[in-house]
């Protein structure tokens, strides 16, 4: 029976083993001749926040058709569940039908789980490829996360140099920096810094978010014109407030906070960023090719202290009180153990978030200085920005989640 400290060291070896691109994935095909204004762009995670965010952008800012990798039983299908995912934020429009073309297939299957005939046509006619699939699970290690999050990017980057190199738009996250080697004291780390492996880095997403980081970071280094987009927590958008996918921390936290009547007193920052000006900033530079080659940091430049921010939910009309997170958490306990049946729904959701405090995710974590000097140059001139977390957000958040139910209303 091999260490803990062995087994731990080979399964290290193992993830850097898998950020290793092979050797014939090459992008010696010509260029798309059509990149800057596409015809026909390749989208992965249509069905999810930020990718329902990129298809409206594509939708509104060009003439392509967009080519929508889908999970499905056929493609009528396929395309109600983009249509319906997209209405569901207030984003569909009739017009759009014609251009939201679904492909039926799996992102975690070589030729994404297409026939090969298909695949090699599909090749032919894409000018652009946005990867913003991904599965987003604390719980899971690096080996259920891999299929998704490192083997889907892997395929995505060989589709990308087949008959026609098509540029990689890509969408990492902030947490490949999440590790002791790289957060140091004072350390303000660029958008040119290399993310480091390290036994620290946070959890099988973290490290499977890294994996497909330098994947896409060592085809840019063979030739391929691709960006990375590694943002922060994401958030609803900053008019509508619209978050349908709550299933990430801080809103679960909230949601705690105001079911329970209480928060934690806790000394921390909180960041979140809103979907539109991820969806705008990613958009609006993938048509440049000078920044082909590039990474882009997305955080809000205005982050929050947790107290704050419950000062702003309890601005929308509640009247949460601050206890220890010792006395929290007891509450948070006895409302699990409730024995009333119509509470039973209520125990199940006080379960998870109890279950998500205790697995690594960033909420409390020191997070390193960054900048985002590259989006800065990249969007200059333009009316994209981010927007503050203030109480105009937080009262948009908080006015979408008790309308559609997510949170009860004072």
């Amino acid at each position: 029976m091999p260490s803990s400290i062995n087994l731990s060291t080979h399964q290290e070896a193992h993830i850097e083993n898998d950020a290793i691109l092979e050797d014939d994935i090459q992008f010696l095909a010509p260029l798309s001749q059509h990149y800057l204004a596409p015809n026909a762009v390749f989208l992965t995670g249509a069905t999810g926040l930020l990718g329902v965010y990129i298809l409206d952008e594509l939708l509104r800012t060009s003439s392509a058709n967009i080519y929508c990798l889908v999970r499905a039983i056929d493609e009528e299908f396929a395309q109600q569940r983009l249509i319906n995912h997209l209405t569901s934020y207030g984003l569909y429009k009739e017009e759009y039908f014609d251009r939201i073309l679904p492909v039926i297939g799996d992102l975690t299957e070589p030729f994404f789980g297409l026939d090969e005939h298909v695949y090699y046509e599909l090749a032919a006619e894409i000018d652009v490829v946005y990867y913003s699939a991904g599965w987003i699970n604390m719980l899971y290690p690096y080996s259920r996360l891999k299929p998704a999050n490192v083997l889907g990017v892997k395929e995505a980057i060989r589709f990308a140099g087949l008959i026609q190199t098509k540029p990689l738009h890509f969408v990492s996250s902030i947490a490949v920096f999440f590790n002791s080697a790289d957060n140091t004291e004072n350390q303000v780390l660029t958008e040119a810094d290399v993310p480091t492996f390290h036994a620290s880095l946070k959890g099988g997403y973290g490290k499977s978010k890294w994996v497909g980081d330098r994947l896409v970071a060592a085809a840019q280094e063979r030739g391929l014109p691709a960006t990375i987009h590694r943002p922060t927590r994401i958030m609803g958008h900053s008019i509508t407030g619209a978050l349908n996918d709550n299933s990430e921390l801080l809103p679960q936290l909230l949601k705690g906070c105001i079911k329970l009547g209480c928060y934690p007193t806790w000394d921390i920052e909180v960041t979140m960023v809103p979907v539109d000006y991820i969806s705008s900033t990613m958009v609006h530079l993938a048509a440049s090719p000078a920044n082909f080659g590039k990474a882009f940091h997305y955080f809000n430049p205005y982050p929050i202290r947790w107290l704050d921010l419950i000062a702003l939910v309890n601005a929308q009309g509640y009247n949460l009180k601050e206890i220890t997170y010792e006395q929290w958490l007891l509450a948070l306990k006895k409302a699990i153990d409730s024995p009333e049946e119509s509470h039973l729904e209520d125990r199940e959701f006080y379960s998870r978030l109890l279950l998500a405090l205790k697995v690594p995710h960033y909420l409390f974590y020191k997070r390193p200085h960054f900048d985002s000097k590259n989006i800065a140059e990249g969007i200059a001139g333009t009316e994209i920005s981010c927007h503050k977390i203030d109480n105009e957000l937080i009262s948009r958040y908080i006015r979408y989640w008790q309308k559609t139910g997510f949170c009860p209303k004072p």
